[in-house]
């Protein structure tokens, strides 16, 4: 199903012994839009760290109720490596994370049971293979580089003004993620300076040709011209009941 980014931020995370915080941000991989973590706000619980926890962790989400179950109790998550609140994940941040959970760090070769936590891995045909060195540690500074380069803050990332190939669209005001592949599949954004009115367009992200991060510029294969001949959408509900 297809949710908004918007709306998973601010769900409470419950572990198995009890509620621990609340989703602040989404990091996602910016080549395949990938949703990598979810960033908690543990409050007072966890002063000055930021916790991280992949979406292979959630046992179960909550809609209605606004909340998401995680398999680790608060004792897991208060001891594992601490992320300072106030930087970006690094690489050997991430490194560290994987080994103290025992996450797969090479998802293409997970296999996720049910409750998407990792069964094992499979075996791939040759071609797959090689995304998957036979000794990783040999490429941990190539791994670490791309890492670094590709995480993205979802929270950051609205309000990035959208370009068509003649001109200005608008900005990002949501995200819309497929909560199966949790995966971000369109961008949402509104055409309609004056806040008052909103003249909502979807996008999907393979429309993306690229993206300025430090400008905070994105620019779509569409054109201003044909945007005008279409009709907006004029609130956010409408659009999910069409895909």
């Amino acid at each position: 199903m297809y949710y908004y980014t918007s709306q998973i931020k601010n769900f409470s995370i419950h572990a198995t012994d009890g509620e621990m915080g609340k989703i602040k941000d989404l990091y996602f991989n910016d080549e395949n839009w990938n949703i990598r973590y979810a960033i908690v706000d543990t409050r007072k619980w966890l002063p000055g760290r930021k916790v991280l926890l992949p979406p292979n962790t959630f046992v179960s989400v909550n809609n209605n109720d606004e909340y998401v179950d995680v398999e680790y109790d608060k004792d897991t998550i208060r001891n594992s490596p601490p992320v300072p609140e106030n930087e970006d994940l690094s690489s050997e941040q991430e490194n560290n994370l994987v080994d103290y959970y025992g996450w797969n760090s090479f998802r293409d070769n997970a296999l996720l049971g049910t409750e998407r936590t990792p069964l094992g891995t499979f075996e791939q045909s040759s071609r797959l293979k090689e995304k998957v060195p036979e000794e990783p540690h040999l490429q941990q500074e190539q791994h670490q580089s791309s890492n670094e380069k590709n995480l993205r803050s979802e929270d950051e990332t609205i309000g990035f003004k959208v370009h068509a190939k003649d001109g200005k669209i608008g900005k990002i005001v949501d995200m819309i993620y497929d909560s199966e592949q949790w995966e971000i599949k369109y961008i949402v954004v509104n055409s309609n300076e004056n806040l008052l009115d909103d003249e909502l367009f979807i996008y999907r992200v393979e429309q993306i040709t690229t993206v300025d991060w430090f400008e905070k510029d994105l620019y779509i294969n569409d054109s201003v011209k044909g945007i005008s001949s279409s009709k907006p959408f004029t609130n956010k509900k409408d659009i999910i009941a069409t895909l």
